[in-house]
């Protein structure tokens, strides 16, 4: 991945986006990194963010490393399981909501234990699907093991 330092310019406005999205104050260094066509925010060296249709996303690295606190679903074994293959998440699988059920909103998925797991962009049907207790919930945007994963480890 190349990557250099962002202007103190670039910085403010990276991290002013971050406060206002997420309510955290970003402190230490900010990097940009690029990859193929994907762009990448780096606090302290950390992976912490990625664009995604111009909108900043936390990683599961950045969410755990920076104690990022995002709505969140949390689900059973069963969702985990697929998740982290990179399905989408169902209904079914879900058993607390600590969210607004948005769509096109980015949520955090956790285990029951509270162990980040995935983001999910919740999908347009997600409202009807929880009335529902059956349908698609949200299309899987980043999961334990994927290629940004892979990156925020250092194993690519």
């Amino acid at each position: 991945m190349q990557r250099h330092v962002l202007s103190e310019k670039e910085s403010v406005e990276i991290k002013e986006k971050v406060k206002e999205k997420y309510n955290i104050d970003l402190d230490g260094q900010l990097e940009i990194g690029k990859e193929k066509k994907a762009k990448y925010y780096l606090v302290n060296h950390i992976l912490a963010f990625f664009v995604m249709n111009d909108e900043i996303v936390p990683t599961l690295c950045g969410v755990i490393k920076l104690k990022i606190n995002m709505p969140y679903v949390a689900v059973d074994e069963g969702a985990v399981k697929a998740l982290i293959k990179g399905a989408d998440l169902f209904t079914p699988g879900i058993k607390e909501y600590h969210c607004e059920v948005k769509p096109n909103s980015i949520v955090l998925v956790r285990t029951l234990q509270g162990l980040p797991v995935a983001l999910m962009r919740i999908s347009e049907v997600a409202e009807e699907a929880v009335k529902a207790g059956k349908g698609k919930f949200g299309v899987n945007v980043h999961h334990l093991n994927d290629e940004l994963w892979g990156l925020c480890n250092g194993e690519n």
